[in-house]
Parts: structure tokens; C-alpha cells; sequence
């Protein structure tokens, strides 16, 4: 596990990050925000298209023909420094309820 705090938001990345392959990762992910913690998952598109083709052959999501995942955020690379200015992008938005709409509070 990864974490990283700064001022505005504390975060636990559940896996470590491949800083070779910044284009074909996903991590699930916690973040506190004023002692409200929320779990989400970052992807990248590569990533998505892997999942797909592998759904191909399992069958899985029609064989490949979708993706769909929970809490899911999209980022063009899988680094710790992407991953945080999303997040801080984020957390500086003050649109009531963004964090509630985009992930899940863990309670």
C-alpha cells in the first residue's frame, strides 16, 4: 500500500503503481477529506481496452461488448502525481456533494 497526505486529503492506494507501465493500470483507492473517507478506482483508457479483450474470450460483460465499473475515475496516466492533482482537482471543486456523487463513503 501507497499513501500520501497533504492539506487538503489523506490518500491509501490499495496496490503499488507499475512506474514503468503508466498506461495500462488501475488502482483502487481511499481518501479522507475533513475525517470523511471515500473509496474510488482510478483506470486508464489502455487499461480499459485490456480488460475488454480479455472479456472477449472469458465472456464476460457480453463478451467484451462493454465495461462498467463502480466509482470509477478516468486518468491519461497511472502515477501518483496524475493520480493526486485529479483528486486535489477534485477536492478544491466545492460543488456540494462532489466527493458523495463520484465515490463511495466508507462508513
Amino acid at each position: 500500500m501507497v499513501t500520501y497526505q497533504c492539506a487538503e486529503f489523506k490518500l491509501l492506494i490499495m496496490h503499488e503503481l507499475d512506474r514503468f507501465n503508466v498506461s495500462e493500470q488501475n488502482v483502487d483507492f481511499n481518501i479522507t477529506v475533513d475525517s470523511n473517507t471515500y473509496a474510488g478506482t482510478a483506470v486508464t483508457l489502455k487499461n480499459i481496452e485490456l480488460l475488454m479483450g480479455k472479456y472477449k474470450t472469458s465472456g464476460e460483460c457480453s463478451y467484451g461488448r462493454y465495461f462498467w465499473q463502480h466509482n470509477m475515475v478516468i486518468l491519461d496516466e497511472m502515477s501518483l502525481d496524475c493520480l493526486c492533482e485529479m483528486l486535489l482537482d477534485i477536492v478544491k471543486d466545492k460543488s456540494e456533494g462532489l466527493l458523495d456523487d463520484m465515490f463511495y463513503r466508507v462508513e
